[in-house]
C-alpha cells in the first residue's frame, strides 16, 4: 500500500530509526568501548531532536485518531513500544551502555510495527480530514523537511 501523503514525513524518519537502531545494535561486540560512547552520545542528540518530537506528535495526532476509530489494540501496543524505548532512553541518558542494543531491537520491532501495521490501518479506518491533521501537525514538526 502506498503511503498516504499525511504519514510520509513521520515514515521518512523512521528511515534515520532503523539506521541509529542498527549502529546500536552494532555495539554488542564491544558494549562499554568507544564505539558505544559515541554511539550514545549521538543517540542521545537525535532522541532530542527527531525522536521524542517524532512520539509526541504520534500520540498528539494519529493515535487518538485511531482510538476514536476504535482501533484500541494497535494504539496500545504503539503507546507500549514508545514507553519501552523512552526508558531504555533514561537508562542510555544515565551512562548505561548495555541499553543501547535492546534500544536498537525494540526501535527496530516499533518501526516496522508502525510501517507494516499502524500507518496502513490509520490509512484505511481513518478519514481524510483526519489524517490531513497529521499532515498539518506534522509539516509543523521541528524536525520535518
Amino acid at each position: 500500500m502506498k503511503r498516504a501523503q499525511a504519514l510520509q514525513g513521520l515514515s521518512r524518519e523512521h528511515h534515520e530509526a532503523l539506521v541509529l537502531a542498527r549502529h546500536a545494535c552494532a555495539t554488542a561486540s564491544d558494549p562499554l568501548g568507544p564505539v558505544a560512547q559515541a554511539q550514545r552520545v549521538h543517540l542521545l542528540e537525535r532522541w532530542a531532536l527527531q525522536f521524542a518530537p517524532h512520539f509526541a506528535l504520534e500520540e498528539q495526532t494519529l493515535l487518538p485518531a485511531l482510538q476514536r476509530a476504535g482501533q484500541h489494540e494497535p494504539v496500545a501496543t504503539a503507546l507500549a513500544q514508545h514507553a519501552c524505548l523512552r526508558d531504555l532512553m533514561v537508562r542510555i541518558g544515565q551512562g548505561d551502555l548495555l541499553a543501547l542494543v535492546p534500544w536498537g531491537e525494540a526501535m527496530a520491532t516499533h518501526v516496522r510495527f508502525e510501517e507494516r501495521t499502524l500507518f496502513p490501518l490509520a490509512q484505511s479506518v481513518l478519514e481524510p480530514s483526519e489524517l490531513t491533521d497529521v499532515m498539518k501537525r506534522s509539516a509543523s514538526h521541528p524536525s520535518s523537511s
